[in-house]
């Protein structure tokens, strides 16, 4: 009975506890040798998903727009690495 009760309580509070988190440590971009291409690593915790990682790069993807002068992106291809959980996007930027 006290393991149902357990579980029970820990499954109510389970969408409290947790929280996903992005994170760029100050690498928003990097430049690859393509104009106008540019890298973007975004970390991620144990329960973010490939989602959150993409909804932060669009949001740095704005930031980094406005700075430029770019007027659009596009997301060229991506990388789930799992050690130290990430996702590397490589944007094309145009004019």
């Amino acid at each position: 009975m006290r393991k149902i009760l357990l579980i029970t309580v820990l499954c109510g509070l389970l969408p409290f506890i947790q929280a996903c988190a992005t994170a760029t440590y100050g690498k928003a971009f990097e430049q690859t040798p393509t104009p106008g291409q540019y890298t973007s690593k975004i970390y991620t915790n144990a329960f973010a998903s490939q989602k959150e990682a993409t909804d932060r790069l669009n949001e740095e993807s704005k930031k980094f727009m406005a700075e430029k002068g770019y007027k659009s992106y596009k997301i060229i291809s991506t990388k789930t690495e799992t050690f130290p959980s990430a996702v590397t996007f490589v944007v094309q930027f145009t004019k």
